[in-house]
């Protein structure tokens, strides 16, 4: 199954996925590189699809699909845009834990990828966090990338 069918059959994203980076909001895009730009199969924007549904949620921002030249399969780059700071590791490990569970229920079928959450500073990053943040943040898989999430062709791993 690729990523946009995957998308289209989950419960609150039927049309919200969008060719390229187009789910993105315009301010966030300078923020993903992909060194392949026509390996982008698609992006979808969670956070608006679910915050009808789920107001008071920690919902997630993105979905990014990607072809890698050497997997038979595309990836997925969950991506969080958020203030880097110590005072915010906190919400954007409750955001992936709500990623994490939402994987396992309605985002069942994108739980099928191959994957990375990853989170991206939408600003200056100022992060130094405890290592009670740094275990929390790994048990719920969670990466920090800096201010940019740079996407190879060739995926290493």
């Amino acid at each position: 199954m690729t990523f946009r069918k995957a998308v289209s059959k989950t419960p609150l994203l039927e049309q919200a996925y969008r060719p390229g980076l187009q789910a993105l909001r315009a301010e966030d895009r300078p923020h993903i590189e992909a060194e392949d730009t026509r390996s982008l199969t698609g992006s979808v924007d969670i956070d608006s699809a679910y915050a009808r549904s789920d107001p008071s949620g920690n919902r997630w921002d993105f979905g990014i699909g990607y072809q890698h030249a050497n997997r038979p399969n595309e990836v997925v780059y969950w991506v969080e845009l958020h203030t880097a700071s110590d005072s915010e590791v906190n919400v954007v490990i409750r955001k992936a834990l709500w990623l994490q569970a939402w994987l396992r229920g309605p985002g069942v079928l994108l739980a099928e990828f191959e994957r990375d959450i990853v989170w991206v500073s939408s600003g200056a990053t100022h992060l130094t966090p405890t290592a009670m943040q740094k275990k929390q943040m790994a048990q719920a898989g969670l990466r920090q990338m800096g201010s940019t999430l740079r996407i190879p062709n060739q995926r290493k791993g």
